[in-house]
Formats: structure tokens, C-alpha cells, sequence
């Protein structure tokens, strides 16, 4: 007697279920995949969008006070790459008491590669690429309005740059 000829139907089945299967785990890993562009992309327009003091992405948060003034104090100001992610680095400095300050890393104009320098021993940058000197205080830079909020964290407001003081810069011109 001969063997009873395979059902079509049942032999379908297991490969109907497996290609249900992959095309499922594809769609939930597709749909994944574009919420979390959809995300990305919502979330990055929103902070260009935004400007002004009242932007987040423009306040630039150091921390407590208290917990950064020593470490200032002893071993100098504190550079941060532009905390808006462009080419704007700045230094914070603590003067003293609720006394503080942030300025741009580098003079008006200069390249990325003139970040100041800064001397402990004197107390002061220097500008690598022209010889210029500046006050730790950064009389002669771009700087930022900063505060000690009532919570004793410093905060550096981005948005309103204010131009450069009388500089009290001087000159090392070599012999």
C-alpha cells in the first residue's frame, strides 16, 4: 500500500506561521526604530527653536557653589567646551565670596587653538597665539552674566553676551 500523499494544507502551516512571526518582530522593531528618530528629531528642532533667556539649552548650570569655589580657589578657573555644543568655550571663575564670573576661552576673533592659558602663580591668562595677558577676572573678554541662585548653584545665563570691558590687557613682545 503506498504512502498516504502529504496534506498541502498542514505542510504550509509551520512556514505561514514563521513568516507571521518575522514579519511581526520586523514591524515592532521598524516601528521602534522611527519613533525613536521621530523623538530625536522632535527634540533637537524644539532646542534650536528656542531662544532667549528663558531657554533651558541658554542657561548654563555649574552646580553648587559651595562645592566648586574651593577647588577653584586652589587650582584655577574651570574651561568648558561651549555647553551649547558650538565653538563658544568658556571659563568660570570664582573672584571670592558670591563673587563669580564667566567669560569666553579665548580673545574676540581668535582661532579655537588660542584657548587661554591659565597661570596660577600669577594669577592670570595668557593667550597663547599673540602673547596678550588678561586678568582672572576676563576684563578684556566676552563675558556672561552669572549668579548664585537662592539654591547656591551658579548659574551662567548664555543668552545675553556682553561685549568685552576696557581691556586691561597687556602685550609680551618677545626680545
Amino acid at each position: 500500500m503506498p504512502d498516504p500523499a502529504p496534506d498541502p494544507v498542514a505542510s504550509h502551516v509551520p512556514a505561514d506561521r514563521r513568516t507571521v512571526l518575522f514579519t511581526a518582530v520586523g514591524a515592532v522593531l521598524v516601528a521602534g526604530l522611527l519613533f525613536a528618530l521621530v523623538t530625536r528629531v522632535a527634540s533637537t528642532s524644539t532646542t534650536a527653536v528656542r531662544g532667549g533667556a528663558g531657554n533651558p539649552a541658554a542657561r548654563f548650570e555649574l552646580g553648587r557653589a559651595s562645592d566648586y569655589a574651593p577647588k577653584i580657589d586652589r587650582d584655577g578657573p574651570l574651561l568648558f567646551p561651549d555647553p551649547q555644543g558650538h565653538s563658544r568655550d568658556i571659563f568660570v571663575q570664582h573672584l571670592g565670596g558670591t563673587d563669580w564670573v564667566a567669560f569666553e576661552a579665548r580673545a574676540a576673533g581668535a582661532g579655537r587653538q588660542c584657548v587661554l592659558k591659565w597661570d596660577q602663580g600669577s594669577r592670570r591668562f595668557t593667550d597663547p597665539c599673540d602673547g596678550r595677558i588678561y586678568p582672572a577676572n576676563g576684563d578684556g573678554l566676552v563675558s556672561f552674566p552669572t549668579v548664585v541662585d537662592d539654591k547656591g548653584r551658579v548659574i551662567v545665563d548664555l543668552s545675553s553676551p556682553q561685549a568685552p570691558t576696557a581691556a586691561t590687557t597687556t602685550t609680551v613682545m618677545p626680545y
